[in-house]
């Protein structure tokens, strides 16, 4: 706690009911607590305290407790995330929650509708990306909204800069046991014809898919194309998809 000397009395009490609760700190709970304060009083005293670094501010109401001063306390970067973005936890950071990778990294990723963005968070960088109509196939679990593991793993390889690029994809994928008809469901639903055809070169790496699933992948490769569209031209041409490996994936053996 800090001294009450830098605090004004609307502040200190501030201080006082967020010492009691959860790491997030919002202006209705103020009211709710203390409702002597005006609406107006507590939005202020929140903003004073969030500019002497006793709070960290989130968004408009909403801050979260600090260990020092603009030091905030992080004890869960995913629901933070969620406060921050509407959405669901996702790509690389679904990976995590699913237990697919084995580190926790300081991105944390939200998939959005229609709202991308980013935010420092102490150590954390919270990105929002925006998927349209893709962004769906979630689920609540331990706490926190975040694509189910057969999403995890189309959102993916759909946009596996976000994932930590194809290899580390296709190795999660290969310690993963999803319903692998839910998985085929949502290529069916959401994919164009060239992301069929990374998908199933990138699922034959993993090699724990069922050969039902590469085969219709296989059946809808039509013309030759880059792992990477973006990339390098060079690369290691695989036959069996009409495709150029340009990031590495094949190396995986």
């Amino acid at each position: 706690m800090v001294e009450n000397y830098y605090l004004s009395r609307n502040e200190q009490m501030l201080m006082d009911i967020a010492a009691d609760a959860d790491i997030i700190v919002t202006a209705d709970l103020i009211q709710a607590t203390h409702n002597m304060m005006s609406p107006q009083s507590v939005r202020n005293a929140l903003s004073s305290l969030g500019s002497k670094g006793h709070l960290f501010r989130l968004k408009r109401g909403i801050y979260l407790r600090c260990e020092g001063p603009g030091m905030p306390v992080i004890e869960d970067p995913k629901k933070i995330a969620l406060f921050l973005f509407d959405g669901y936890i996702g790509f690389s950071s679904a990976l995590q929650h699913w237990d697919l990778i084995e580190y926790e990294s300081f991105d944390v990723f939200v998939v959005s509708q229609n709202k991308s963005g980013c935010r420092q968070v102490g150590e954390y960088e919270i990105r929002a990306v925006a998927m349209g109509e893709k962004a769906q196939g979630m689920i609540f679990d331990k706490g926190i909204y975040v694509s189910t593991l057969e999403k995890t793993i189309f959102d993916c390889i759909y946009k596996p800069r976000h994932s930590g690029g194809y290899p580390l994809v296709a190795k999660a994928i290969s310690e993963s046991t999803p319903d692998w008809k839910e998985v085929h469901r949502w290529f069916e639903l959401m994919a164009s014809r060239s992301l069929f055809q990374r998908a199933g070169y990138v699922l034959s790496k993993a090699g724990n898919v069922p050969e039902w699933l590469l085969d219709d992948l296989r059946s809808k490769v039509e013309h030759k194309s880059r792992l990477d569209p973006s990339g390098k031209s060079k690369g290691t041409y695989i036959k069996e998809w009409k495709l150029i490996d340009n990031v590495g994936v094949w190396n995986l053996g």
